[in-house]
């Protein structure tokens, strides 16, 4: 007996840690139908979980590769009978709303990158309003993003937490006690730390840096080709979480310049639990009172401190003093709440 089919849209190319961890949940209950952007697919580890994987090659910004992606979808769309349809992010809603309003009953809106966060504007919030209209389920990722969600839409908004799978190949810490190892990993910019691990690597040669993801922008190719820099390209959760277990610290920061970035829900925070491996947080962000309550890593003032030399000493100082409690690890796994998934579809 076949599966009923899934439509899973995204610009991702398959290599992103949530929508790894979602395919591979949903691919148990569904046929999932990929269609995502790319250069190639030689990153793409969602693959072998689909029915179908098909991967626009090019870059969302590029209007040809979006034009590409919009027929793409408009074939499957027309040519094939979807018991679900799971899109990330609002702006492919935006894109394909003439399309999707006809089947909203089968849409589920999974949003953890919102637009609607980074702006305040009216004519931006009418729009939210409007987008937000049609799925019969929004998805977020924690409690307080909930809360951001209009009141109207609180009903059908559910919480799947970024959580990652249970790992227990906990390494030994590769740093010497007078030496600072930081894992730098996800997106990785400006605004998500490339300033501040400058900054420290200026400070000592003892200073080392790990480095795992996506490279958005010239000052973080550059601090990527530093000698005391490691750069390991994209890698698997299991492969990153195996490395950061190895690591002093886990960077975690965001420059404070919109409401998503301080409502950030970081899946570093739960990697830290699991590979027992503290975060660098800054204090502006929702969620570093999370990390302060449960002594999960190391808290700065301010995202904009600027005495490197004394973050330094303070770093490889307490390197040692944070603690992780089992009943945590048992807790934050994708494991543990990976059904809400499935139930937000098939309800």
């Amino acid at each position: 007996m076949s599966l009923p089919k899934l439509l899973y849209l995204c610009i991702n190319d398959g290599s992103d840690t949530r929508i790894n961890k979602e395919i591979k949940t949903l691919a148990a209950h569904f046929d999932v139908v990929y269609l995502g952007i790319g250069r190639d697919d030689s990153q793409a580890f969602v693959k072998p979980y689909c029915a179908e994987f098909c991967l626009i090659q090019g870059h969302h910004k590029s209007l040809g590769t979006l034009v590409r992606y919009f027929f793409s979808f408009v074939k499957r769309y027309f040519t094939q009978s979807f018991r679900s349809i799971h899109v990330i992010n609002e702006q492919l809603l935006l894109i394909f709303f003439p399309f999707l309003i006809w089947s909203r009953r089968r849409v589920v809106a999974d949003i953890f990158d919102s637009i609607f966060l980074r702006s305040a504007s009216p004519v931006v919030r009418s729009l939210q309003s409007l987008l937000y209209r049609l799925p019969k389920t929004i998805i977020v990722t924690d409690d307080n993003r909930k809360t951001l969600v209009p009141n109207e839409f609180q009903g059908k908004t559910v919480v799947v937490e970024n959580y990652p799978y249970a790992f227990y190949d906990v390494q030994s810490k590769a740093a010497a006690a007078d030496e600072l190892l930081v894992l730098y990993s996800g997106s990785l910019g400006v605004t998500r730390g490339t300033v501040l691990l400058t900054e420290l690597l200026k400070c000592s040669p003892k200073v080392k840096v790990w480095m795992i993801g996506w490279v958005y922008d010239e000052p973080t190719r550059l601090m990527s080709q530093h000698p005391q820099v490691t750069f390991w390209g994209v890698k698997t959760q299991q492969e990153t979480m195996r490395l950061a277990s190895e690591c002093d610290y886990i960077l975690s920061v965001y420059e404070p310049i919109n409401d998503n970035n301080l409502n950030a829900s970081p899946n570093k925070i739960y990697d830290a639990v699991q590979s027992q491996t503290p975060v660098i947080i800054n204090a502006e962000i929702k969620v570093s009172r999370f990390v302060a309550k449960n002594r999960l890593g190391y808290v700065l003032e301010s995202y904009y401190s600027s005495d490197s030399e004394l973050l330094l000493q303070q770093l490889i100082a307490q390197k040692k003093d944070f603690i992780f409690d089992n009943d945590l690890r048992r807790r934050y796994t994708w494991e543990a709440i990976s059904q809400k998934l499935i139930e937000a579809h098939l309800h």
